[in-house]
């Protein structure tokens, strides 16, 4: 520790030694994001950048609660080709006196795919532009565990030098709402976006699982080389909404107009597919939606509660990137647009069945578009990851008649487990 502690002095003061440049990435109500741009350095495959975020108002800090800082000073690095970061270093102010500060060493540190629009994500889209200059490589460097990873961090022991200050000499304001190309892990080719051809019965060639049992959800990843991901992937759905980070979400853009044109059980669930023109805005970027599926119980919780339903509306890009807009149901009144959808809902497995009522997304989605926003994976088998969540905060209600007819039309519960965050921060 002593060791890491040395390392970590060293690089810092060293670090600091530049007449420092700070360019503007981000002022809104939360708090103002600034980035060194004379300390973007890159060694091997990593680049890093020291970053300040100043909030308009204090911070909790969750390591030593009876303290508050309204500054913080972050070491952070990038794996630009994979759109992961980690935070090496990190130092908490409250004004000018430091309150908190900790370290740990690179190789150590985890590197997490950001949350989209989060102050990491936008420095991350700074740092990793193509055109940004480059200079030499430094000596070796440490890393920090970033707090909102909520990960286990050995804090050094004894008092952390306190920084010397930064000079600042100019602040530019730049354009961070170009994103590099997504790297986001698609839907593999034997997996993909459900479409009439695809989903009916069963295809016989696929690995066989279920949600209880020796194919139940504990052995997916062991089923089939395809379904790997399902044990060692680190952003798996679906997850506990629990502590979130405040964050300036842009309102969903959305066309949601055009009606369900089939309904079909798969024997996992029910399914029913949409009429093309249905669009989601979203990073730049527009996602078609494709279908919506249903699991009871619910598989996301919200801060330990499960609901009797929850809606997963499934979106596509061009390039294959998905995004799915969750809604919870709560036990009450009968769902409107859930009864017509009911008329014809088949209690085994079969073919897609045209609608002969009309029904649109907007029927099925609450008024109020308020959400939560996080990375995370398909809930089934493959569990491909990269997946964008947005997780709707007002839930639609359901009688309890309906939630029946669903769960005899799957005969099971069809909800995978809630896996673990490993760091990943939820924003809202």
């Amino acid at each position: 520790m002593k060791k890491v502690i040395a390392v970590f002095l060293y690089f810092f003061l060293i670090g600091n030694s530049h007449a420092a440049v700070w360019v503007k990435l981000l002022d809104n109500n939360n708090a103002k994001i600034t980035l060194d741009k004379q300390s973007i350095l890159q060694k091997d495959n990593l680049k890093r950048a020291w970053v300040k975020v100043e909030y308009k108002t204090p911070q909790k800090n969750p390591e030593t609660v009876d303290k508050q800082y309204n500054i913080a000073k972050l070491l952070w690095f990038f794996d630009c080709a994979a759109q992961k970061s980690a935070t090496s270093q990190v130092f908490q102010y409250l004004n000018s006196e430091l309150v908190y500060s900790v370290g740990i060493d690179v190789k150590n540190a985890e590197f997490i795919e950001p949350v989209p629009e989060t102050d990491v994500d936008i420095a991350m889209r700074y740092v990793c532009k193509p055109d940004k200059p480059i200079a030499p490589a430094t000596p070796k460097t440490t890393a920090v565990k970033p707090l909102a990873e909520k990960s286990a961090l050995e804090k050094p022991k004894g008092e952390t030098n306190k920084p010397e200050a930064v000079p600042v000499k100019t602040e530019e304001k730049v354009n961070v709402d170009e994103k590099p190309e997504s790297t986001a892990v698609k839907l593999p080719a034997t997996k993909p976006i459900p479409t009439k051809a695809s989903h009916g019965k069963k295809e016989e060639h696929k690995p066989h699982w279920t949600y209880e049992g020796k194919e139940g959800p504990e052995s997916w990843g062991k089923l089939s080389p395809e379904f790997a991901t399902c044990d060692v992937g680190r952003n798996q759905s679906p997850i506990n909404i629990e502590e979130t980070m405040h964050a300036t979400l842009k309102p969903l853009k959305a066309i949601q107009k055009f009606a369900a044109k089939d309904i079909f059980n798969n024997g996992h669930t029910v399914q029913i597919n949409f009429k093309e023109g249905n669009m989601l805005a979203l990073d730049n970027a527009a996602f078609q939606m494709k279908q919506v599926h249903f699991h009871s119980p619910s598989e996301n919780t919200i801060r330990g509660k499960s609901f009797p339903l929850e809606a997963h509306f499934v979106h596509a890009d061009a390039k294959g990137n998905l995004t799915v807009i969750g809604v919870m149901y709560t036990e009450g009144k009968a769902n409107t647009a859930l009864a017509k959808l009911w008329e014809q809902l088949p209690n085994e497995i079969s073919e897609p069945i045209e609608l002969k009522n009309r029904v649109i997304p907007s029927d099925l989605i609450p008024e109020n578009r308020s959400y939560y926003r996080f990375s995370g994976s398909l809930t089934t088998p493959p569990c491909s990851e990269g997946v964008r969540w947005l997780l709707m905060k007002n839930p639609l209600t359901v009688s309890k008649e309906q939630i029946e007819a669903f769960k005899h039309a799957v005969h099971h519960n069809n909800n995978r487990p809630v896996q673990a965050l490993n760091g990943r921060v939820i924003v809202e």
